[in-house]
This record gives C-alpha cells, sequence and structure tokens, in this order.
C-alpha cells in the first residue's frame, strides 16, 4: 500500500495565475490604503471635524466642572 499524494503541476500558465492573483491582491490592498488615508477622501475629513468638535466641547466641559470645583 501506497500513501497518494498530489503532485503540484508545473504549468506555465498555472503558475502565471496564480501570480496573477497575488498582483492582484497586492493592487487592492495599496490602492485601499492610498484611498482611506488621502487628504481628499471627504470621510475622513468630516470625522476629523466632527472629533475636533467634540473635544472643543469636552474641553469647555472639563473647565466648566474644574472651575465648579474650585468654587465649592
Amino acid at each position: 500500500m501506497s500513501i497518494p499524494f498530489y503532485d503540484f503541476p508545473s504549468s506555465p500558465i498555472l503558475i502565471i495565475g496564480a501570480l496573477g492573483i497575488t498582483v492582484a491582491i497586492a493592487v487592492f490592498f495599496v490602492s485601499y490604503q492610498k484611498y482611506f488615508n488621502s487628504p481628499l477622501n471627504k470621510e475622513r475629513a468630516e470625522k476629523k471635524k466632527a472629533l475636533i468638535k467634540e473635544q472643543k466641547e469636552l474641553n469647555e466641559r472639563l473647565k466648566n466642572i474644574e472651575q465648579d470645583l474650585k468654587n465649592l
């Protein structure tokens, strides 16, 4: 009894196809990163504005709380 095993085919079409899939995944990853890190991304700009606004509001609340503590 022998144990069957799979011989990886050495066809150039399969090798080119595997390389093509690898390149496609790499291009997808790089373009995804470039898009979401772009300064022209509207979603990122809106999120940044919202976070800055929230930070200002929280700083004002913190100042009010500190003032109230001093008044006690």
